[in-house]
């Protein structure tokens, strides 16, 4: 039979520490089974806010990315159409001395 593993993730509140919360689980579930080894897995706190703030954040990244890289390609094709209508291609329009086309599809 396959050993079974629960991850339990237990917020910190106010007014406890993480060693009197940590006793505390232990002794609750040493009541009911005896014989469950309990490990503790430390994870870091956060530099900044909490996860949820970070996977909020991580969403509006990726609006920001969506919305930039529409606004690039709209003005890639007017630049493109400008070329057109002119007759005249300027191959000279670089990005950071890229030409537009590699800048805006490289990864």
């Amino acid at each position: 039979m396959a050993t079974r593993y629960w991850v339990a993730s237990l917020p910190v509140d106010q007014g406890f520490s993480a060693s009197s919360l940590w006793s505390r689980l232990q002794e609750s579930i040493s009541k009911q089974a005896f014989d469950t080894s309990l490990y503790r897995f430390n994870i870091p706190n956060l530099r900044v806010g909490t996860l949820d703030s970070l996977l909020a954040l991580s969403d509006d990244l990726l609006k920001a990315n969506s919305f930039i890289e529409g606004v690039s390609h709209k003005i890639r094709r007017q630049i493109e159409e400008l070329e057109r209508v002119s007759g005249v291609v300027s191959s000279s329009l670089t990005v950071d001395g890229v030409p537009v086309d590699s800048y805006l599809t490289r990864q």
